[in-house]
């Protein structure tokens, strides 16, 4: 029975997509973080892979696959043909299907990827191994093969000098190209010690090894400077052939400059199809390594050479580009070209000139140099004349006694760098709501997989009592789940009416705790104060701490112990402390748990957050989040007193 994998977070998806393919194939749903360990154990024969995530990003999960192995067929699950429908097939996914799913046409991809599975598995069952056919390698390592090789080569090595990092990578994919390597891995020189560049087929762990130049894997290269060959080795000690066994290659190839001095090594492994290098490959690989050789060096030269131009540039970078200065009665003595060019006025026509002829902006700022001593660093101001803003800096001019015998202003135009972060500014907004567009899109079109699998199927299925109880349910919880997101959405806009009352709101938050969770596994610890009064809505306060328990039971899986510290913060406001323990909600920073549809967060739940956010805030008091490494802290507050006037409030 041919063996599927269904790579997703949604139990709808993994439920829909079992019972169209339950009964011809073998099924194993996983989670994302834990996708390439599975397959490194056992390979299916198609992969159908979710566009979305919490926590770890679908795109890149697609590269780190297809790096592992470039032959599996992955069929990505997406909600549109957007840009990481674009991205998957450009990386190499075998198709696109976007959701609600068309049972028919996932049906027939799916044959499709099965027939292209076994023709891969034809074509490698049908090239013996290690045996070289004559005229063939003759072809694939003819002269006019290795110029477009080299070609190749060049052409990375031209368009990405400036970044060793992805050139070396790029490197790596055409060498796999041409030899059908499995893995392969770059150490470079850095200081005393060698560090991995780039690798492919390799874990992340092998991107974390250093090694210093008494490692016997380093000794042995410095003392040998040959090619390392396990097949063909003798004399070689067992820590080098432990670490070659530990990253499952079997040959290494020393990178040495003209000085004849080791700046790298280059690891591979076998052949995609489980042959070993051919001898003419070696010689082949080893022509290679001597141009990543000087590659690498001329690299390291030009980062050197670079560093210290950019190191430069900083520095003029960071000097205004206009320069004005005058002696101690304030009459010009340099005035330079850039200066020129932002007033529009020429130095012959006003040197020896009073600054006033330059105009009172600058003259007033330079006077007060000359007269106070009064300077200004980095000042804004709008230039007139010129209708543009200028960034100005002013200093003084000081003999050994310290008598001011003049003053320079440097200035630049800030005008366009303005205009710039006012297009960033608009660049980000849109970035934020083509964001948060595509997650929607993502979270109502998931429930959909589930109902329109449903409404497919029925006609054909209906007499199933299984399938029809099973998909009961679930279609059910999928349009609950709809309408939950909905209703909260609508909630983000709606103004909020507010009934207020005097509440204890440690009594309140009590027994709404003791209502809701005193039959989870939730342990709670109250310490504070017993009694604090404040005017609140009972009703909003509630949902909102319901919205936090909410996140706090996500976070924590149902288990663990919340603290909560009831206090007053001055005269005017209460505090309400609540530290949790969970670890299964990864935030990157605090603003994020208060953005809708962070990919980090359930949907429901990041919107229920920013709503109990909103109705503190309702309230005059506020909701605030601190991350800490056991952890999160939620702070809540909230006035001691609301006049009665402001009962019925609406906001």
């Amino acid at each position: 029975m041919n063996y599927l994998m269904i790579i997703t977070e949604d139990k709808g998806i993994s439920t829909s997509l079992k019972a169209i393919f339950g009964e011809d194939y073998f099924i194993e749903d996983v989670q994302p973080e834990c996708a390439l360990k599975i397959i490194s154990k056992r390979r299916p024969r198609v992969i159908l892979l979710d566009s979305q995530f919490t926590g770890v990003n679908s795109v890149e999960l697609l590269t780190e696959l297809l790096v592992y192995d470039p032959t599996l067929t992955i069929i990505k699950l997406v909600s549109s043909f957007d840009k990481i429908a674009r991205q998957s097939i450009e990386l190499g996914a075998f198709e696109v299907v976007e959701k609600p799913l068309d049972i028919e046409r996932l049906k027939h991809i799916i044959k499709r990827a099965i027939e292209r599975e076994k023709l891969l598995k034809a074509s490698e069952q049908n090239t013996p191994r290690n045996i070289e056919i004559p005229g063939i390698e003759e072809n694939l390592y003819s002269e006019l093969e290795k110029e477009l090789f080299f070609q190749s080569l060049l052409k990375i090595v031209a368009e990405n000098f400036s970044d060793i990092n992805r050139a070396g990578l790029e490197i790596l994919k055409i060498i796999k190209n041409k030899l059908q390597l499995n893995r392969m891995l770059i150490l470079l020189k850095k200081g005393p010690s060698f560090i991995p560049l780039v690798s492919l087929g390799m874990g992340d762990e092998f991107n974390r090894m250093t090694f210093n130049q008494n490692h016997p894997l380093i000794l042995w290269f410095l003392n040998k400077n040959r090619i390392l060959n396990l097949s063909s080795e003798n004399d070689i000690s067992f820590e080098c052939s432990g670490f070659m066994d530990t990253i499952n290659c079997r040959i290494a190839f020393p990178l040495m400059t003209l000085k004849g001095e080791l700046t790298g090594i280059f690891f591979a492994g076998d052949k995609i199809t489980g042959g070993e290098l051919a001898p003419r490959e070696i010689n082949f690989l080893n022509m290679v390594m001597d141009y990543l050789s000087m590659v690498f060096e001329n690299a390291s030269l030009y980062r050197e050479i670079s560093f210290r131009n950019e190191y430069q540039k900083a520095i003029f970078r960071n000097i205004p580009a206009g320069i004005i200065a005058v002696d101690k009665e304030g009459k010009i003595i340099i005035f330079n070209t850039y200066a020129e060019e932002i007033s529009g006025i020429k130095f012959e026509d006003i040197k020896d000139e009073p600054i006033e002829k330059v105009g009172s902006q600058i003259a007033d700022f330079i006077r007060r140099a000359l007269n106070k001593g009064e300077t200004f660093s980095r000042i804004e101001i709008d230039y007139v004349p010129g209708k543009i803003i200028l960034g100005m800096s002013t200093n003084t001019i000081s003999d050994e006694s310290g008598s001011i015998n003049g003053a320079v202003a440097i200035f630049q135009n800030l005008t366009a760098i303005k205009e710039i972060e006012r297009k960033e500014r608009t660049t980000e907004r849109n970035r934020y709501w083509s964001s948060l567009a595509s997650r929607l899109s993502h979270e109502l079109k998931n429930p959909l997989v589930a109902i329109n699998t449903f409404a497919q199927m029925l006609p054909s299925k209906y007499k199933e009592e299984e399938f029809r109880e099973t998909f009961s349910k679930v279609v059910q919880t999928e349009i609950q789940r709809i309408n939950e997101i909905i209703e909260r959405i609508n909630k983000i806009a709606d103004t909020m009416e507010l009934k207020v009352s005097s509440v204890d709101i440690v009594e309140l938050f009590k027994n709404y705790i003791d209502e809701a969770y005193s039959r989870t596994n939730i342990r709670f610890n109250f310490t504070g104060e017993d009694k604090l009064l404040t005017q609140s809505d009972v009703d909003k306060i509630k949902e909102a701490i319901g919205y936090i328990m909410d996140f706090i039971y996500e976070d924590t899986g149902g288990n663990g112990t919340v603290y909560m510290t009831f206090r007053r913060d001055g005269e005017s406001s209460i505090e309400v402390d609540i530290s949790e323990n969970g670890s299964r909600i990864n935030l990157h920073n605090t603003e994020e748990i208060f953005v809708p549809f962070s990919p980090s967060v359930k949907s429901t739940i990041s919107i229920g957050v920013m709503l109990a956010k909103k109705i503190f805030e309702s309230h005059g008091g506020g909701l605030r989040c601190n991350l800490h490494p056991s952890g999160k802290n939620f702070i809540i507050t909230l006035p001691v007193n609301i006049s009665n006037s402001e009962k019925n409030l609406v906001l």
